[in-house]
């Protein structure tokens, strides 16, 4: 017993960082933020961290005097196994009331995410048409809010040419877009038959920030962290969101020094190798692949599950992020919820109560590094914001997380001494304020960006 404890601790110590080593990280992160912040004029200059200006003007809480339109779609492509549509109506009466229908539609085949642009828009785009023709909306031309979970570029204002700079998040589409994500996915909602006017390319960390502005003046920094992760800032003197897009930190080898074996494992396999390091370091997505990695390994070593290993175990990304939360959460003295992942997802035969403590183990070593370094780039961003701040968080890490945002949170203020104080806040959607904030974005958005 105390040999597979071992064997699973020299695994799970290859995955610490020292607070030295996070100081580090945030040094070469705001110097690589600076590099963005001076070359983000072209979509293609060499900086690992573009920070790019959104156009997006610097968000306040919604005002009954805000020109706003009062029906839109939304379609939000942001993760790798789904895609979601919503149709919102806001009521211009006394009650100023908000009305929202959702839908989430599943991206079958997976061969989607790696073939042709064409084919994946128009999967999407038939989604859209289809829950559009449900509320009679489908020729009507309403205004679109696309929201993309890539790094995309604005040449211009909003509404205007948004250039799709690169597939992340397991996608890797054969072919390239035609330069304006907006035109290219007008297209094909032509080809599903509905007509869309004018559309708002927004990246998911940028959407986060309106939902928190929604009734918080001083929320100044959106943090996501789900199949990818992401941050948006407002600087001290800024008026336009800035996406950083720092899920490419690290391309440069600036976190080489961190590099374990499996990371460097993950990338080789990956879709997109040598892209996307810190991301690759810190994701939901990501994270379970690690998982996987290294319990394969420990268990080979006959330090879990007595040596015996299984098909799941050996399938790449057999683990969800979803299973990883549920591990993480579970504290009951049963294993319960472990015990339910191990059979479930990686067919382990009757798991000990060891096997179970040491799976955790191993997540929780992983979960861990993870937030370190998302609190390592925050207390970056921190000292750029001024003031004291609301840092809005979303994605599967804060949502389903137990702990992830206390501990993200409780290193970024070591991290940040003396520094700004802040907040971290996560996004409530059950309000309908955030859906103003959109629909009032839309609004400053020319008619002439419409159906062509």
């Amino acid at each position: 017993m105390f040999r597979m404890r071992l064997n699973a601790e020299q695994v799970g110590r290859k995955f610490e960082v020292s607070d030295d080593e996070l100081t580090v990280v945030a040094r070469r992160m705001s110097d690589a933020m600076d590099a963005g912040l001076w070359r983000n004029e072209q979509p293609g200059a060499l900086a690992t961290i573009r920070c790019w200006d959104t156009r997006v003007p610097r968000l306040s809480p919604p005002a009954v005097t805000d020109a706003v339109v009062p029906k839109f779609l939304s379609l939000d492509l942001c993760h790798s196994d789904r895609f979601c549509t919503r149709f919102t109506t806001i009521m211009l009466n006394a009650h100023d009331e908000v009305r929202t229908r959702s839908r989430e539609h599943s991206l079958t085949p997976s061969t989607l995410m790696t073939g042709k642009v064409a084919n994946l828009f128009d999967h999407v785009a038939s989604g859209l048409a289809e829950f559009a023709d449900e509320f009679h909306m489908r020729r009507v031309g309403l205004p679109l809010a696309l929201t993309l979970g890539f790094p995309v570029w604005h040449a211009g204002a909003l509404g205007g040419e948004a250039s799709l700079c690169r597939w992340t998040k397991g996608f890797g589409c054969a072919d390239t877009m035609s330069g304006d994500v907006a035109a290219e996915f007008r297209v094909a909602a032509a080809r599903a038959d509905v007509v869309v006017g004018p559309v708002a390319v927004f990246n998911d960390a940028c959407v986060a920030m309106m939902h928190g502005a929604a009734d918080r003046s001083d929320t100044r920094v959106a943090l996501v962290v789900d199949d990818g992760c992401n941050c948006c800032y407002v600087s001290e003197f800024g008026r336009t969101v800035i996406n950083t897009e720092w899920g490419a930190f690290g391309e440069d080898g600036a976190l080489d020094h961190l590099l374990t074996k499996y990371d460097r494992q993950l990338d080789v396999r990956s879709q997109n190798p040598s892209k996307q390091i810190y991301e690759k370091m810190t994701s939901g997505m990501y994270m379970t692949e690690l998982v996987r990695e290294a319990v394969l390994e420990i268990a080979s070593n006959q330090a879990m599950f007595e040596g015996r290993t299984t098909n799941a175990m050996k399938t790449e990304y057999a683990i969800k992020a979803k299973h990883l939360w549920i591990v993480e959460s579970d504290r009951s003295r049963s294993h319960s919820a472990v015990r339910t992942v191990l059979t479930e997802v990686l067919d382990v035969t009757d798991p000990s109560d060891m096997d179970c403590e040491l799976f955790r183990y191993v997540c929780r070593c992983i979960t861990k590094r993870s937030a370190n370094l998302i609190a390592a780039g925050l207390s970056v961003v921190l000292r750029r914001t001024g003031f004291p701040v609301t840092v809005v968080i979303d994605g599967s890490a804060f949502k389903t997380h137990s702990e992830y945002a206390l501990m993200v949170g409780s290193k970024a203020r070591q991290l940040t001494p003396h520094q700004t104080k802040f907040t971290l806040r996560t996004v409530d959607r059950t309000r309908g304020q955030d859906s103003r904030i959109v629909a009032r974005v839309l609004a400053s958005i020319p008619a002439s960006g419409g159906a062509r």
